[in-house]
């Protein structure tokens, strides 16, 4: 017995393969319809598969038989019976086959008619809703790449992916030269993790990268925030300065110019209180050469991220650092973010562990994660 499979388009294409390949004798022992292809399981073709099975020592008897004179004609009746029962097996194939068409068919017109309309869309538009991109950014993002429909699938991954990279390619962390004090202030909203980050950031320049560092916390708003950081500092081995006044802040930053790294928590500030801003300004305003972050986090809606963005810029901030990517449902909002209001991006934070949890952004993570869309 010789058995195969043989995949196709159509039934009848797959059908004509059976007869070329096994002959008249292949018996049809299975048909089915398949999925292949797509791009992260979208936009895939139904093709069908038929399994066949063929006795090839009745084909090679057939064969010899066909080679032999003809056989003197049976009786009437058996010749009859052979007929009608060659023409019963024949029709009972044809009606498994046509019974399998159908309901094949059927299923896929329940499919379709049963699919929300956002999943007719293009594979595009679908990948773009999933990561909630802006339609701006989305459009430039695939701008000049052709459509899935038009590409393979690998060759489509890869421009799209060679665009994300891009995207995502402007990354600088801190960077400290032995002989000169970096100063660093984390700023931003409140509840985005400055504190811990902080800490984390802190915990591996002094213990892992054996840097003489010190911290200094003008979060003054929430006790608990001090105290955290205190624990942190005794627990590191490093000092830690309490500020509240811009001529503390530039008293500290004095006592610490021995130090190769000095970090500064401040305290979060609502984009909307324009006081607490201009406070937060003019206790940085004390050292220009101050290196500020803006922390954000990736679970915060793109339009308030904007907003935060463009509230904070009177203080300054070069680089962009994001938390809490591992309770984010995409990273949306990172790319619409780089795309309307680009700066250099630093760390990414994946969990409150400290000092692990935080990193320096890497494209090609960022990329992957969009990609899957980071569900």
């Amino acid at each position: 017995m010789k058995v195969k499979t043989y995949r196709a388009p159509t039934l009848a294409e797959a059908l004509a393969e059976v007869k070329n390949d096994l002959g008249r004798e292949a018996v049809i022992v299975q048909t089915r319809r398949l999925r292949q292809g797509g791009f992260l399981g979208m936009m895939a073709t139904e093709i069908v598969e038929v399994t066949a099975a063929v006795d090839t020592t009745l084909a090679k008897a057939n064969k010899a038989a066909a080679a032999r004179p003809p056989e003197p004609k049976p009786k009437e009746n058996d010749a009859d019976d052979a007929k009608m029962l060659a023409l019963h097996l024949e029709l009972a194939s044809m009606r498994k086959s046509l019974e399998s068409v159908l309901e094949g068919r059927a299923t896929t017109q329940k499919t379709t008619s049963e699919m929300p309309p956002e999943k007719k869309k293009t594979f595009l538009q679908e990948w773009s809703r999933k990561n909630d991109l802006d339609p701006v950014a989305a459009d430039a993002l695939f701008y000049g790449i052709p459509n899935i429909n038009s590409l393979s699938s690998e060759l489509f991954q890869s421009r799209l992916r060679e665009r994300l990279i891009a995207h995502f390619q402007d990354v600088a962390g801190i960077t400290v030269r032995p002989a000169y004090c970096k100063v660093v202030a984390l700023i931003g909203p409140t509840g985005v993790g400055k504190t811990t980050t902080v800490a984390k950031l802190a915990a591996n320049f002094a213990l892992k990268e054996k840097y003489r560092v010190a911290l200094v916390t003008a979060d003054t708003y929430r006790i608990a925030a001090v105290e955290q950081l205190k624990t942190y500092a005794d627990l590191i081995g490093i000092p830690i300065d309490v500020v509240y006044t811009p001529q503390e802040m530039r008293s500290a930053l004095y006592r610490h110019q021995d130090k190769q790294l000095v970090l500064i928590d401040t305290a979060g500030r609502s984009p909307s209180n324009q006081p607490q801003l201009a406070e937060l300004e003019a206790l940085l305003a004390v050292d220009d050469n101050i290196e500020k972050h803006l922390v954000l986090s990736a679970t915060t809606k793109f339009t308030d991220c904007l907003e935060a963005v463009q509230r904070f810029q009177p203080s300054k901030p070069q680089k962009y650092l994001f938390t809490k990517l591992d309770e984010a449902s995409n990273l949306g909002t990172l790319f619409n973010l780089m795309f309307h209001a680009p700066k250099t991006l630093s760390y990414i934070t994946t969990g409150q562990n400290v000092p692990d949890d935080i990193e320096l952004a890497d494209p090609n993570r960022l990329t992957t994660m969009m990609l899957r869309g980071k569900s």
